[in-house]
């Protein structure tokens, strides 16, 4: 199968994520455009520094470390301290990116070991949010009233009393990038048509994690079972940006399985375990899954056809 090119599907994601930025300052201000910054420049210049280091070549495909910069603050409130995501952008490429096979062979999704990071350094500041949403000062905000997110009373209850507006203009109390069914759902079709995510991952986790919580309720309110499903967690954000990372995804039928497995155990954490974020915190656990499922679907395209079809016979 032909391979998306790189320099496109950079292209695409920085499009995407700007798309989200977009929305998020039109609800913040632009204290989201000045961490936008922030983020993607220490990203890359922590990539830059690395490859120093390590005496390797510097190219465009370099820049996708401000990606991973963004995606990291997009999982975070609005409220986040620039120096807790300074630290967490320089821990990122270091440690999730640099230490972890790097640009070449991709071990952990960065930004989501950036994110376990910001939740052991400062869990309150990482799962308290604005009671609504209001323009924000550029750095200090002492005199914002915080709340918990939608998210933990979603994974006790499954409880989800927002209106029908909300989820078209995006949550309140949730982090940057992760409030806006329709954003979201947009993102997801046009990454995916562009392969700059995997489908073949996308759909199964999604129809998993929605079967699971459609389970769990009355159905009596199947829309907003579906949707809080989705949006709480990051889930939806997770899924696209991190598990269907065309750079970690495995493929075709491996995908499909790394899919079902993440959509169930997302489902299971987060509703009967009650962990908060779930979604993005599987990225990390299993990526042993991801990289066994994708060495065996190598290994088997690798396979004659007719040693395949006997197998397949069997």
């Amino acid at each position: 199968m032909h391979k998306p090119n790189s320099n496109r599907i950079l292209f695409d994601r920085y499009a995407a994520i700007l798309a989200i930025l977009a929305a998020a300052s039109y609800d913040y201000g632009m204290r989201i455009w000045l961490f936008a910054g922030i983020a993607a420049s220490v990203s890359v210049l922590s990539e830059y520094c690395c490859l120093r280091i390590q005496k390797k070549p510097i190219s465009v495909a370099n820049l996708d470390a401000g990606v991973i910069g963004l995606i990291l603050l997009l999982m975070l409130p609005a409220t986040v301290p620039v120096s807790l995501l300074i630290m967490s952008c320089i821990f990122t490429i270091i440690i999730g990116r640099a230490m972890f096979g790097g640009k070449e062979n991709p071990v952990i999704p960065p930004a989501a070991l950036g994110y376990c990071f910001c939740l052991l350094n400062s869990r309150s500041e990482v799962t308290s949010f604005p009671v609504s949403k209001e323009t924000l000062p550029l750095f200090r905000t002492d005199g914002t009233i915080l709340e918990e997110g939608v998210s933990i009373l979603w994974n006790r209850s499954g409880k989800f009393s927002v209106s029908v507006l909300e989820w078209l203009t995006g949550l309140p109390k949730q982090p940057i990038g992760t409030g806006s069914i329709v954003l979201l759902l947009a993102v997801l079709i046009v990454l995916s048509a562009r392969r700059a995510a995997s489908g073949w991952v996308i759909v199964p986790a999604i129809a998993a994690l929605i079967v699971g919580n459609l389970a769990l309720s009355s159905l009596q309110h199947c829309a907003a079972d579906v949707i809080g499903s989705c949006l709480t967690n990051q889930a939806l954000f997770a899924i696209i940006f991190l598990h269907a990372d065309s750079d970690y995804a495995p493929p075709t039928l491996a995908g499909i399985a790394y899919g079902f497995a993440v959509g169930f155990a997302s489902f299971f954490a987060t509703r009967i375990l009650y962990i908060y974020d779930a979604p993005i915190l599987l990225a990390v656990l299993l990526s042993p899954l991801r990289i066994w499922l994708s060495r065996m679907m190598l290994f088997y395209d690798d396979v004659p056809d007719a040693v395949q079809e006997r197998r397949a016979a069997v």
